[in-house]
């Protein structure tokens, strides 16, 4: 087994709970019938699943690396850990009967803190991931990352859908890059 190898089982772990976490949670709403929704939790979990497909998806860029280090190992675990636990929020444990409104708004603040720690891990792991950082990139993700903890404080739904709305679009736009080459 190469370095590499191993550590795509472990990212592998991490990636398929977090995925599976949000992959239940929209099978319990499917299945349950909660008292409320939430526009902003649905958000959060469909761009947290669509970054996971896309943080996958970009691994196969470090396929090539012969050398890593320890803590090489832990920047690249550090965004998919941070992801599982947004994960693990997006959705209570319980849908059927829940208010899923007063759920957000009750997590939405560890949320969005954690939120605010992915794309800061992201901006961190640039150089491991394309030996360089990609300045557009790293401009968007602090930027993000910035509006992310200003979300904590500006609760109001407005500001937090726009919010989502320029993650999502950022995460397509980032995937499509990566799918053509770019």
């Amino acid at each position: 087994m190469t370095v590499m190898e191993f550590l795509l089982v472990a990212h592998s772990i991490l990636t398929g709970l977090g995925i599976a976490e949000i992959l239940r949670g929209f099978a319990d709403l499917l299945r349950g019938t909660p008292t409320s929704i939430s526009r902003r939790m649905i958000g959060v979990a469909s761009w947290a699943l669509i970054l996971y497909f896309q943080i996958w998806w970009a691994l196969w860029r470090v396929g090539h690396r012969d050398s890593w280090s320890f803590t090489d190992f832990l920047l690249l675990l550090l965004p998919v850990v941070i992801m599982y636990l947004i994960a693990r929020l997006s959705f209570p444990k319980e849908i059927d009967n829940a208010d899923l409104a007063a759920y957000y708004q009750h997590v939405s603040p560890a949320l969005w803190l954690l939120v605010a720690a992915a794309y800061f891990s992201f901006a961190i792991l640039q150089p491991v991931l394309h030996g360089a950082i990609i300045v557009d990139l790293l401009i968007s993700q602090l930027g993000i990352a910035v509006a992310a903890l200003l979300a904590v404080k500006i609760a109001q739904p407005w500001f937090q859908l726009a919010l989502i709305a320029v993650m999502l679009a950022q995460v397509i736009w980032r995937g499509l890059v990566l799918t053509i080459g770019g």
